[in-house]
């Protein structure tokens, strides 16, 4: 009776990727099947389980591999030579292990953690970075509407904010939410605007009115909405509309503030100035770090009509 030692070789993963790349010549089937997670169950002896062939007192073996669905359906299309490679690496004269069924199921992409903290900070940034293409757009607007000027209140900008995001299907905008603590440290906070889809927060919105590069006044917007309000290390766009004549010599010194400013948190990646797509426009980023928790922060001006 063969001496079988009913358990998975150690190089079992390893295995599969290199029958998958050498013997099917398939390098993107090995990659998906890396990025998948798999199970397997013990469903007792092959030849009771159905199994055929030469199975005396080998076991069977039915696998469940997980993926996303691109991922699951190319190891679909390809499942004759999965199975050729997961049998194979499972070395049934020694292991005593044959491969009866594979399993394939979805997960929701939603819930699929990056693999590391820098891919999950990269999508993060591509997530805020179309945050951001709507922001500009409403800016765009705002800045060409003459009912909002020098005279406008700070709360009646937000507003429009508020309106026309709501409009371009941000239809969980909150607005003036109770949310982390206030500047006393004593109480709740209240966001200016916390933008979230499907229960989750994607951005901070922190609306500012500026006449002058009045640094108490920025410092204590900008506390609020990266030190108070954001626990959970959100996306922050800090967005000052500005009534100013000379709107360069504005956006300079309100640049060398802000490089200047002590955030309480490590900066991970340096103040940077971002492409002006406009002659109302400026904008700048900054990815700081809470707790080792890498976010961005934006920085918007709009110049308002005269």
């Amino acid at each position: 009776m063969p001496d079988f030692t009913y358990t998975l070789p150690d190089n079992f993963n390893s295995r599969i990727g290199q029958l998958l790349k050498q013997e099917c010549c398939n390098i993107a089937l090995a990659e998906t099947f890396s990025k998948c997670k798999y199970e397997y169950e013990d469903v007792g002896l092959a030849y009771y389980a159905g199994v055929k062939g030469d199975v005396w007192n080998k076991k069977a073996l039915d696998f469940i591999v997980e993926g996303k669905e691109k991922d699951i359906s190319l190891l679909k299309s390809n499942q004759s030579a999965l199975k050729n490679s997961i049998a194979k690496a499972l070395k049934p004269a020694e292991t005593g292990f044959v491969l009866r069924n594979i399993t394939y199921l979805f997960i929701d992409e939603d819930d699929v953690l990056p693999s590391s903290d820098e891919k999950r900070l990269n999508a993060d940034i591509k997530a805020a970075e179309s945050v951001l293409a709507d922001l500009l757009r409403v800016g765009e607007r705002l800045c060409s509407n003459a009912t909002y000027n020098g005279n406008s209140s700070e709360n009646s900008i937000n507003d429009f904010f508020r309106d026309t995001l709501s409009l371009m299907g941000y239809n969980e905008v909150k607005d003036q939410t109770r949310h982390g603590v206030s500047s006393s440290g004593q109480d709740a906070g209240e966001v200016d605007i916390l933008i979230t889809k499907e229960g989750k927060e994607i951005a901070i919105f922190e609306g500012l009115k500026l006449s002058s590069v009045n640094t108490s006044y920025i410092d204590n917007h900008i506390t609020k909405a990266i030190i108070n309000y954001n626990a959970l290390g959100t996306a922050t766009f800090v967005v000052a509309c500005v009534n100013i004549a000379n709107y360069e010599s504005f956006w300079n010194k309100y640049v060398e503030h802000l490089q200047d400013i002590d955030y309480q948190l490590t900066i991970k990646r340096g103040f940077e100035i971002l492409t002006t797509p406009n002659a109302a426009t400026r904008i700048a980023s900054v990815i700081l770090s809470r707790e080792g928790f890498d976010f961005p922060v934006y920085y918007l001006t709009f110049r308002l009509s005269k």
